[in-house]
Formats: C-alpha cells, structure tokens, sequence
C-alpha cells in the first residue's frame, strides 16, 4: 500500500468510531433520554472537531489534486456534496441536541433525532467507502510517494487550521 493510500485510509478508519457511536446513540432514541443527550453532545463534539475539518482539509488538497489527475471534477464535486451535507446533519443534531437540553425529548424531536443519526450513519459508511474506491485508488496510482506524502501533511495541516477555529 502507497504513503497516500495508507494515510488516507488510516485517517478514515479514525473515523470509524463515529458511526459505531451513531449506531450506539440509534439505539438508546426512545429508552434513556438522559443518556442520549450525553450521546448526541459526543456526537456532535466528534463530528464539529474532527470529521468537519477532515473534510475541508480533504476538499482544499485532496480534490484539487484528483481532478488535475483525472481532468474531471466528478468524483470531487460528489464528495464535496456529501461533505455538505455531514456538515448540514451535524448543525440540525446539534440544534436538536439544545432542543432536549431545553425542553426534553417529544416525539417530534424523537422522530427527528432518528432520522438525523440514520442520515449521519448512512452518509458516512457510504462516502467513506466510496472515497476509498475510488478518490484513494487514483492518488495510490498516480502520486509518487513524495508528493503523496505532501498532499497527506497539507491536508493535516488544513484540518488542524480548521479545528483551531473550534477552540
């Protein structure tokens, strides 16, 4: 496996947690309110702190340099749009995360909070599975290991810019 790949996928399978905690916090909607505020709040905290800037950083260096390799834009305007929406899913579980905070868990909140993390978990097993087939096989075959390894530290670079912001 190339410098690109292994890194690529390493950084992804950082990730993975999230949609077992997603998974985790579909479970308790409707059996612990308490717990679940506690589960959405991590959620959103792992999401807004580590996979949002991962995903700009992906979209700052990873996808400009995908489609100078394959003259396309499809692949990165596709993972852009799937980045939007984490990014759409993770403010409205937030939003509905201060709602239970506020005024507790209805039925509406419930029905909605279920939605969001099926979104969320769907969104994110697919997207990762297609960044891995098809964005990161592309880098492994046509990046030398350097450039591959500068591509890898930009974007490090970029997320950590961004996290930053957070805190």
């Amino acid at each position: 496996m190339e410098p690109a790949e292994k890194d690529l996928s390493t950084k992804h399978g950082e990730f993975v947690p999230i949609i077992a905690a997603i998974e985790r916090a579909e479970a308790t909607v409707g059996v612990g309110e308490s717990e679940l505020r506690i589960q959405a709040a991590d959620l959103h905290e792992s999401l807004a702190h580590g996979l949002i800037p991962h995903a700009i950083g992906e979209g700052r260096t990873l996808f400009p340099v995908l489609r100078r390799l394959t003259g396309s834009d499809r692949a990165s305007v596709a993972m852009n749009r799937d980045h939007k929406e984490l990014a759409r899913l993770t403010d409205e579980l937030d939003r509905l995360r201060s709602s239970m905070v506020r005024t507790g868990l209805d039925a509406a909140t419930e029905r909605s909070l279920t939605r969001v993390l099926h979104e969320l978990r769907e969104l994110m097993s697919r997207h990762f599975a297609e960044e891995e087939q098809v964005c990161f096989q592309v880098l492994k075959a046509e990046l030398s290991p350097d450039e591959a390894r500068q591509m890898c530290e930009a974007m490090e670079r970029t997320a950590a810019e961004v996290r930053s912001l957070y805190e």
